[in-house]
């Protein structure tokens, strides 16, 4: 079940209190499992954070590294690596102006090598444009991006 079509389901009656442990777990998860949803860390001043997981259903039991973030001194991620069974996925490192909007994009291929470069251009704090670029420098990809105001 979805966890938000269960946040938001109708609750019935309390039975037991142990009906009363899960729903406070519930609650106490949903609040704190946003902070790994959040892009920027500016209150907490995280420097970097580090994913494990750990397979119980293996024997002998591993722990694998899950994902690693780092963070700027005004909470920007500048770094992100997935891995997938102990090795790395995916990888990103990342730019910021003076406003701390994302400018620079950069994304890894498994070996370590620079697969593609994005680059970001913003109007009145409002991303307008998004450049992709190969390993080369060849432009692959164009976005614009118009808005409309009340």
């Amino acid at each position: 079940m979805d966890i938000f079509k269960l946040y938001t389901c109708k609750m019935k009656p309390l039975r037991t209190s142990g009906s009363i442990l899960v729903i406070a777990f519930m609650i106490s998860f949903l609040n704190s499992s946003s902070v790994f949803a959040q892009e920027k860390s500016k209150e907490q001043k995280v420097r970097s954070l580090i994913v494990t997981e750990e397979k119980l259903d293996e024997k002998p039991v591993r722990n694998l590294r899950e994902s690693e973030t780092r963070y700027d001194q005004n909470g920007n991620i500048i770094e992100t690596i997935g891995y997938k069974d102990g090795k790395v996925d995916t990888h990103f490192k990342y730019e910021y102006d003076a406003e701390n909007n994302k400018i620079k994009e950069i994304e890894y291929d498994k070996s370590g090598e620079i697969d593609k470069v994005s680059k970001y251009v913003y109007k009145n704090g409002l991303r307008i444009e998004k450049s992709v670029f190969d390993k080369k420098g060849n432009l692959l990809l164009k976005k614009t991006y118009q808005y409309t105001f009340f």
